[in-house]
């Protein structure tokens, strides 16, 4: 009862903290990843299939459908935005569950329960105070490592139908965490190899014993390429992922990406990882099968995700940046490693030490300072980098102040590891507090970002009709299309009022990008509008519309039924072809769109 108890305590804390915080994001600001997600959920909570504005949606399942009920059941779009961000609170708070169960493996209660309050601290949450996926994918994902630990240590069928369905699970999320499940193979064999001979099994035997696992995977490989060959199932978002990558750069990627989990730990978990390591490796040599099944998931995870992480930072679409977004999921394993070495007195040779602080100064000093600079874009996709952007904020001008930086943390770290190893074992678990406050202040950082970032002021108030305000003008089966018009005046009404719009109205599906090249448009679809005023598909297709929202400055064939936000966009009824009659090009409409003094 008591450890129920307590674990509801993070889970209540957890869900109350993130939902005040979310609270302060007065509007979405990861775009277009929550609009998809919205879309994606409004469509589920309408029974209808998920759909992102006028198109199949192409990403993880779970949180559309999990989510559908609180839009369903909220009485407008923005009370529908604000239950989200309590769901997602909630969700990424139960990760302190699993993350218990994960630890208790082999830590007493108490210490379980506070690498569950720390699973739940990680400032990461951030991502709950909005509409994505990452909550979800974090609760299942360390679900899914519980469920692995589990079967390595002892693979029987059920354990294995287990993780492999906590594995399909944490995909459905977050398609990314199907590599999860190249821990089940490898970890076991890791298992295999560290026992002593005389207690391995055959290894015909072992492989038999897998029959569970080959006939799952054969049936989900039979079942998704017939659905993918049908046109049921579809990774429209993902193909981007689909293309070669230079092995070089990925490695390159691959150590800058250990660095930033460094960071994310606060360094001293790092430090000690060789030795952690090691400690798990002459246990499981000695027979210890719990000890042997941690090491291999603890290998096989952390190397997957990393090499995946790294892959997507060194391609175009990764943006030369880091993103531990994709990375924290393995943080519950961290910390399970570092707080058993820990309570077994942090065992270490000096070799072993020496090599942590040598590795880890060497990972830190080498990440380049352009991926340490304070922006809230860099921030956003790498939290652990929050404390020390602003540190080398402190003086830009000498970059090298913050290697020095750098390198005394890895110092204090290790001094702090040898003083705990030398003193008194009550010392010790003070090892963890830098973890606990780097945490809360990279948390505070990312989140006053955010938070800043949403902070548009699109709307005249904060009434749900004035933020629906297309939604209201139209009936309910009506179809809207946005049409942007990219050009210098226009661009803070597309960032901001356009955004925002299409976000809290349902009714908003096609999107239309007026002066965009098309090989540069990543959101929406380029259109071109001929010498008749006609909008057309860059194949020549004649575009219709029932209503259309525009800028001001431009005008369609039709009438203007409202307007809203205070950039004053217009909601046009077209009713048929979509025409600009003072417009005979995109360079007319991009030159007349948004005058000065009209938004």
């Amino acid at each position: 009862m008591k450890r129920a108890l307590a674990l509801a305590a993070i889970v209540v804390a957890g869900t109350v903290t993130y939902g005040e915080l979310g609270g302060l994001l007065k509007g979405p600001s990861v775009f277009a990843d929550e609009l998809i997600y919205m879309d994606a959920t409004r469509s589920v909570a309408d029974g209808h299939r998920p759909m992102e504005r006028d198109q199949p949606y192409g990403r993880g399942l779970l949180f559309p459908v999990a989510a559908a009920p609180v839009v369903a059941l909220a009485p407008n779009q923005l009370d529908a935005y604000r239950g989200l961000k309590w769901f997602n609170a909630f969700v990424f708070s139960l990760a302190a569950i699993p993350a218990f169960f994960l630890a208790r493996r082999f830590l007493s209660e108490g210490w379980s329960l506070v690498v569950a309050g720390l699973t739940a601290a990680v400032p990461s949450s951030v991502y709950s105070g909005m509409v994505l996926t990452e909550a979800a994918a974090y609760v299942t994902g360390t679900l899914a490592l519980l469920a692995l630990l589990l079967v390595i240590e002892r693979p029987t069928a059920r354990r294995q139908l287990y993780a492999l369905g906590a594995v399909a699970l944490a995909a459905l999320a977050r398609p990314q965490l199907v590599a999860l499940g190249a821990a089940l193979p490898v970890g076991l064999a890791v298992r295999w190899w560290l026992l002593p001979k005389m207690t391995r099994p055959r290894v015909s035997t072992a492989l038999r014993r897998l029959w569970p696992t080959a006939a799952a995977v054969g049936f989900v490989v039979v079942v998704g390429a017939a659905a993918f060959a049908s046109g049921h199932a579809s990774l429209r978002d993902y193909r981007d992922v689909f293309t070669t990558y230079d092995v070089v750069d990925v490695a390159r990627w691959s150590w800058y990406t250990l660095g930033n989990l460094g960071l994310y730990v606060a360094i001293v978990p790092l430090v000690a990882a060789p030795a952690a390591l090691a400690d798990l490796w002459r246990r499981g040599r000695a027979g210890s099968v719990q000890d042997a099944s941690f090491l291999g998931l603890f290998l096989t995870v952390n190397v997957v995700t990393i090499l995946l992480v790294a892959a997507f930072s060194s391609a175009t679409f990764g943006g030369e940046r880091l993103h531990d977004r994709y990375l924290f999921y393995v943080i519950p394993l961290w910390l399970v490693l570092f707080a058993l070495w820990v309570v077994r007195g942090a065992p270490a040779s000096w070799r072993s030490l020496v090599l942590g602080c040598g590795l880890t100064g060497l990972l830190l000093v080498t990440i380049p300072q352009n991926l340490l600079l304070r922006d809230t874009n860099l921030q956003f996709d790498a939290v652990a980098t929050a404390v020390w952007a602003r540190l080398r904020a402190v003086d830009p001008a000498r970059p090298g102040v913050l290697r020095l930086l750098l390198v005394v943390a890895v110092l204090a770290a290790l001094g702090a590891i040898v003083a705990a190893r030398l003193g008194s074992p009550a010392i010790r678990p003070l090892l963890l507090v830098p973890i606990a406050l780097v945490f809360v202040l990279n948390a505070v950082f990312v989140w006053e970002s955010r938070a800043h970032d949403a902070d548009l002021t699109v709307f005249a108030d904060d009434r749900a009709a004035t933020w629906s305000w297309v939604d209201r003008a139209v009936p309910d089966d009506a179809e809207v299309t946005d049409v942007f018009v990219e050009s210098g005046p226009c661009r803070p009404v597309n960032i901001g009022p356009f955004r925002m719009t299409e976000f809290f109205n349902a009714r908003i599906t096609p999107v239309l990008r007026v002066g965009v090249p098309a090989d540069i448009t990543t959101d929406g679809r380029s259109v071109r509008i001929g010498a008749d005023g006609i909008v057309r598909t860059l194949d020549g297709k004649e575009i219709t519309a029932q209503y259309a929202v525009l800028p001001p400055g431009v005008a369609v064939k039709g009438h203007v039924i409202a307007q809203g936000t205070l950039a004053n966009l217009r909601l046009w009824k077209v009713g048929g072809i979509l025409r600009f009659p003072q417009a005979n090009s995109n360079a007319a409409a991009v030159a007349s769109a948004c005058p000065t003094g009209t938004t």
